[in-house]
């Protein structure tokens, strides 16, 4: 059950409630969707993007990329699978549209797990 509400978003304690009695959050327009994803990638980027090049600094050899790599495989596996079976609900609740998007999106992260599969397996001498 999803309740939509045209004030701001509830805060962290309020979501947690909501979610005990099986309650979401929901935005009302593509455009809040938009807003709330942009305003998230945003909010987290600076710290990303340090996280992730200072701890691509530290590797010294192909050796060193497997770890990461192999982590990221199994990542990407079960956001195929997530997104797949998302995919499946919409079909069944007759939502065609969302479903060919999600589908276009496990499409895609299948195109970026095999990608990974193959950068992991370079990493290994031939």
């Amino acid at each position: 059950m999803t309740t939509q509400q045209k004030t701001s978003k509830p805060n962290l304690v309020s979501r947690f409630f909501m979610a005990l009695v099986g309650k979401s959050w929901a935005y009302e327009s593509p455009d809040e969707v938009r807003e709330v994803l942009a305003k998230n990638c945003f909010d987290a980027l600076a710290e990303r993007v340090e996280v992730h090049a200072e701890g691509a600094a530290t590797l010294s050899d192909s050796y060193a990329f497997q770890s990461g790599l192999i982590d990221l495989h199994d990542e990407l596996n079960d956001t195929w699978h997530y997104l797949t079976a998302l995919k499946q609900q919409a079909q069944e609740l007759g939502c065609t549209t969302l479903a060919a998007q999600l589908g276009a999106a496990a499409d895609s992260t299948l195109d970026t797990l095999d990608n990974v599969a193959t950068a992991a397996e370079g990493t290994a001498p031939r």
